[in-house]
């Protein structure tokens, strides 16, 4: 199996560090609404001052969330990498994920229609890219590869899919 590059770890790091700073923000407005409209609804009275002293448990709890969670995904992230990667058969290409559940999928050339390359402003400033490869019956991705391999792959799995293409 072709190992992606380790500067890939980086990048997913980052990627769930977002995603959990995104989702932490969400859940801290609906955290201070609902404290708000909780109490407003039980005390009947506008005084701010007791309204802070509140939310002072639950925002306490919320930003212990965000770090117990990226704490759990960072290894996580390092250790699932080992599990990942491609190889090139003769009449298809493997694609191995996962860490608790591993998944191999088989695509056969012949059945691949599309394939194209895509880069984030993430992954252009780590110099990674994904190659997307499309089928009648879903679309896989081989995730955080160098660009030029990406390119080269994108072109060899073109040209073998036309080359196996079976007769209409």
């Amino acid at each position: 199996m072709t190992r992606h590059p380790e500067r890939a770890v980086r990048v997913n790091r980052i990627a769930a560090a977002l995603t959990i700073l995104g989702a932490t923000t969400l859940l801290g407005t609906l955290t201070a609404l609902i404290t708000t409209l909780v109490y407003l609804g039980l005390t009947h009275t506008r005084d701010w001052h007791d309204l802070l002293n509140w939310w002072h448990p639950a925002m306490a709890a919320l930003a212990l969330l965000p770090i117990a969670i990226y704490a759990w995904r960072w290894n996580r992230i390092k250790i699932a990498w080992h599990f990942r990667g491609y190889h090139l058969g003769a009449e298809e290409i493997y694609l191995r994920t996962g860490l608790l559940t591993r998944r191999l999928t088989v695509l056969a050339y012949a059945r691949i229609q599309e394939v194209n390359v895509v880069t984030g402003p993430i992954q252009r400033h780590y110099e990674l890219a994904t190659v997307t490869i499309s089928t009648a019956a879903g679309r896989e991705a081989i995730t955080d590869i160098d660009p030029q391999t990406a390119h080269n792959l994108r072109d060899h799995l073109t040209e073998l899919a036309r080359k196996r293409r079976l007769p209409v």
